[in-house]
């Protein structure tokens, strides 16, 4: 299940309040536009009304004011109409278009809305109780309202969106600081001397800066303090197994026929326990540097006797690696193998595809089956052995091939267990 985004999050929510954002400013501007324009065609229409008036009132003599009917015109489209109305309420001279009925209520001055056909404007135009009506058709109006209304809630969206991709694109470099910080903190190296983080970019980030910082400082305290115990603990065994095994000796040598193969099997115990505390001591020295220099691999395989297994070295060659870093993880290889049951060891030297060497080992016992391959390879991929056994072969090994930039993983093969131990190109010497 994967876990909501930060950034999708806060862009989803730019875009829905600038979507309602967009919505309600075109609703405001809707209505405010229908208003504005409403009074500037009332403004247009008064304006013609009186300029209509002024002629009219000026040409009264040559017109045919007392006259009812239409005056003659070309054909053409009229936006304004226009009437003569006396006081009965009969219409006099008109325009081409307009009707042939008041288009305001008798004695009714001013602006008027005659439904929704017509907008009128009414004045007195002489002494009679004759008055002038001036109409807009409503249809024009509306027309006029919604081509404003559409144009300003056009621009008012365009806008809206630009906002928004704006915002987003503001939103994704107010969040690279965040992404900065957690790259910074994978490459974190809490168990290295006076390892710290960059400081961060954004005040909000500085609390969970020194968070981290604090935590790593915290973790390489408690792992030196462990590493230094179990360092001096192997330290300390090292020598009364050297002595036990050497007393063990003696005594085989002493002890009678029916003795020998006891003594021989605590021999061998002892010699095991002595790799074991010589494994730990490894283990945790490998978190320093290695001491990398030339190595033969037949004299190094030759130097690292298993009593029981015997080793077969296909190919032989150079090594870059450090000495006693290797030897341990071979011998703790040698040693699962014998546990396990091979009886031999191959090994073999091959070049590997990106420099560096390969040693490719491969015993004759049983192997694991199918299941367990997965998750011992799985262990290797990610580092976690937690879930594998407790075992010190494997872990040692893969932990040895990664200080010397190489890595270590499983292959398939017919019978017997196999892997690959790889190592990077030389470094140093």
């Amino acid at each position: 299940m994967s876990l909501p985004s930060i950034r999708k999050r806060l862009t989803d929510a730019v875009l829905q309040l600038s979507l309602a954002w967009g919505l309600a400013v075109s609703g405001v501007v809707w209505l405010a536009v229908q208003h504005e324009v409403d009074e500037v065609m009332d403004g247009a229409l008064k304006e013609s009304a009186e300029i209509l008036y002024g002629l009219l009132s000026f040409h009264a003599a040559e017109l045919p004011l007392d006259r009812q009917g239409a005056l003659p015109a070309p054909p053409h489209q009229e936006l304004l109409v226009w009437q003569l109305v006396d006081r009965d309420g009969r219409v006099g001279l008109r325009s081409h278009h307009a009707p042939d009925t008041a288009l305001g209520p008798p004695g009714q001055l001013g602006l008027v809305d005659v439904g929704e056909a017509w907008r009128a404007y009414v004045l007195p135009f002489d002494a009679t109780g004759r008055t002038l009506h001036v109409a807009q058709p409503g249809t024009e109006r509306r027309e006029a309202r919604m081509e404003a209304a559409e144009f300003t809630a056009l621009c008012v969206l365009i806008v809206g969106v630009l906002c928004a991709l704006l915002l987003r694109l503001r939103v994704g470099r107010e969040l690279q600081p965040l992404q900065t910080l957690s790259r910074e903190v994978s490459n974190f190296q809490p168990l290295e001397a006076h390892a710290t983080l960059p400081p961060p970019q954004r005040a909000e980030l500085q609390p969970l800066r020194e968070a981290i910082v604090e935590l790593g400082r915290r973790l390489a305290d408690r792992v030196r303090h462990e590493r230094a115990f179990a360092g001096q603990a192997a330290h300390a065994l090292r020598t009364p197994l050297a002595g036990l095994g050497a007393q063990l000796a003696v005594a085989w040598r002493e002890a009678t026929p029916a003795q020998q193969p006891r003594l021989a099997r605590a021999r061998e115990a002892a010699d095991r326990l002595g790799r074991v505390v010589s494994a730990l001591l490894t283990l945790f020295r490998s978190g320093v540097e290695p001491k990398v220099q030339a190595l033969d691999l037949r004299t190094l395989l030759d130097s690292l006797p298993v009593e029981g297994l015997r080793i077969e070295l296909l190919r032989n060659g150079v090594l870059h690696a450090d000495p006693d870093l290797l030897a341990a993880a071979l011998l703790n290889l040698f040693d699962n193998a014998l546990r396990y049951g091979a009886q031999t060891l191959q090994v073999d030297w091959a070049p590997a595809p990106g420099g560096g060497v390969e040693l490719q080992l491969q015993d004759d016992g049983p192997g694991v089956s199918a299941e367990r391959h997965a998750q011992l390879q799985a262990a290797l991929a990610h580092g976690d052995f937690d879930a594998v056994g407790p075992g010190l072969g494997l872990r040692l090994a893969d932990r040895v091939a990664r200080a010397h930039g190489g890595m270590l993983a499983l292959r398939s093969a017919p019978s017997g267990f196999a892997l690959t131990l790889s190592l990077g190109p030389a470094t140093g010497g």
